[in-house]
C-alpha cells in the first residue's frame, strides 16, 4: 500500500511528491522543486522513511532545484529522461529569469531513463512512460496498484503543458495526451506538476484541450 504526500514549493507553486510504501517505508521523491523540501524529508527520515530515489518528470528548473541538496541529504540516485539532459543545463538561464535559485546547476542524473522502465517501491511497480511535448524528455509516472499518474507538466486539471519553451513540441504533446487519456481508465487519479489533482475521466469530460485532441481537432 502506498501513501502520497504533496508539497507545493517555490515561486511557481510546483507540486513535489513523496510516495512511500507503508510496509517497507521505502520512498521516492518526484520533482523536488526547491530546498524547502529538505526539512520535510528530514522529518520523514526521523520517522523511519528511507528515500531510495529521486525522479524528475522533466528538466525544467522549477522541478529540480531541490535535487542537489536532497541527494546530499539522503545519498540516493537522481533519475531523468536522457532527452532532458540538455534541458536541465539550459534551465539555469531560465531560472535566473524566473527568480529561481540556481544552486542545482551542477546536478547531473545518476540514471538516464528512456521510458518503459519498471521500478520497484516495496511491493509496488512504478512505471516510467515517455510523454514528450512539454520537453523532449518529459515523463509520466504510473503506479498500477494505486491507479495514480504523476503527469508533470504534460497534463493539468483543465489544462495542458506549454510548448513554447526550447524543445517543446505541440504535435508531440497532442500525441502524449491522446495516449494518456485513451490508455488509462477514467478513475485513474492525475497528480500534475502544478495545481490540483484530477482524474482521467474528469479531464476527458472537462478539459477543452483533451476534448479537442480526442475529436481530432489538433
Amino acid at each position: 500500500m502506498l501513501r502520497i504526500l504533496n508539497y507545493v514549493l517555490g515561486p511557481l507553486n510546483t507540486n513535489a511528491y513523496v510516495i512511500y510504501d507503508v510496509s517497507t517505508l521505502e520512498a521516492l521523491v518526484i520533482d523536488p522543486a526547491t530546498d524547502e523540501i529538505l526539512p520535510k524529508i528530514s522529518d520523514l527520515i526521523s520517522s523511519g522513511l528511507k528515500v531510495v530515489g529521486i525522479i524528475a518528470t522533466h528538466g525544467h528548473a522549477d522541478h529540480v532545484c531541490g535535487v542537489k541538496g536532497l541527494r546530499e541529504l539522503v545519498g540516493c540516485r537522481f533519475m531523468l529522461h536522457e532527452l532532458d539532459v540538455e534541458v536541465l543545463k539550459e534551465s539555469v538561464e531560465w531560472a535566473l529569469e524566473w527568480g529561481i535559485d540556481v544552486s542545482f546547476n551542477d546536478v547531473r542524473p545518476d540514471i538516464l531513463l528512456k521510458g518503459g522502465e519498471v521500478l520497484r517501491l516495496g511491493s509496488d511497480e512504478v512505471q516510467i512512460i515517455h510523454t514528450p511535448g512539454h520537453t523532449p524528455g518529459s515523463i509520466t509516472i504510473y503506479i498500477p496498484s494505486s491507479k495514480v499518474l504523476f503527469t508533470g507538466d504534460t497534463l493539468f486539471k483543465e489544462s495542458v503543458g506549454r510548448t513554447d519553451l526550447p524543445g517543446g513540441s505541440w504535435d508531440k504533446l497532442v500525441n502524449s495526451l491522446r495516449m494518456l487519456v485513451t490508455r488509462f481508465e477514467r478513475d485513474v487519479v492525475v497528480y500534475p506538476g502544478h495545481g490540483p489533482s484530477s482524474t482521467i475521466g474528469y479531464e476527458v469530460d472537462n478539459n477543452l484541450y483533451v476534448k479537442r485532441v480526442l475529436r481530432g481537432r489538433y
